[in-house]
């Protein structure tokens, strides 16, 4: 149960559905990775709990929950299955970050971002998860491993941009401004136990930085 983080986020959204605060949610489970893959063996072995993940829960996960979809208030996460989660990256064209030619999508959260691993020819792979967004095309340093990423999605409740407002909490400065200020006054009010300075309180927990202290 270590890495079933689908249980605790969906398990999060009950109450406020029953209240009527989140007004539609939907998910998708696919069938467990029934065969061995060595490169998600590798990639666990720096990314604990992805492996776990995908042979005995799904081969790909999508959750989703929506308090007013028209305004863009609510929530997604969708991992990527196996099949193209080690598939060629397609993100690079000659601009931006050179890495996007090793970028690996994991988790789409919006039609305009990623959040993904970075894995070199020689099988290096980055510790930290990567956030990129179509609108720039660079990468940007979540501290956050799979096992953070994981946490940080059920304690966020996997809110628009919620990858977004712990850069601008990073670096105080840049993309986040915006979605900072609706995530913290949005989500009280659909989940009335969530507070931002527990929010803050689990990422620095999480954050690879802090461990290397």
């Amino acid at each position: 149960m270590e890495h079933r983080f689908n249980i605790y986020l969906e398990y999060c959204t009950i109450q406020p559905k029953k209240d009527g605060k989140i007004k539609e949610k939907q998910s998708r489970v696919p069938s467990i990775l029934k065969t061995d893959l060595p490169q998600l063996k590798l990639l666990d072995k720096i990314h604990i709990g992805i492996e776990d993940f995908y042979k005995n829960e799904a081969d790909g996960y999508s959750f989703e929950w929506w308090s007013d979809k028209e305004n863009g208030i609510g929530g997604k996460l969708r991992f990527s299955s196996s099949k193209y989660l080690f598939s060629d990256a397609v993100l690079y064209d000659g601009e931006g970050d050179e890495e996007l030619k090793y970028f690996h999508p994991l988790d789409y959260p919006t039609p305009e971002s990623f959040v993904g691993f970075i894995i070199m020819p020689d099988d290096t792979i980055y510790e930290s998860l990567y956030y990129m967004s179509v609108s720039d095309y660079e990468l940007n340093n979540l501290d956050l491993d799979y096992d953070g990423y994981t946490q940080m999605a059920v304690e966020s409740r996997v809110f628009n941009h919620w990858q977004r407002v712990l850069l601008y909490y990073m670096d105080g400065e840049g993309i986040g401004s915006v979605e900072t200020e609706i995530f913290k006054r949005e989500m009280p009010k659909i989940f009335p136990d969530w507070t931002w300075e527990n929010f803050i309180a689990k990422f620095e927990s999480l954050r690879l930085s802090n461990k290397d202290k």
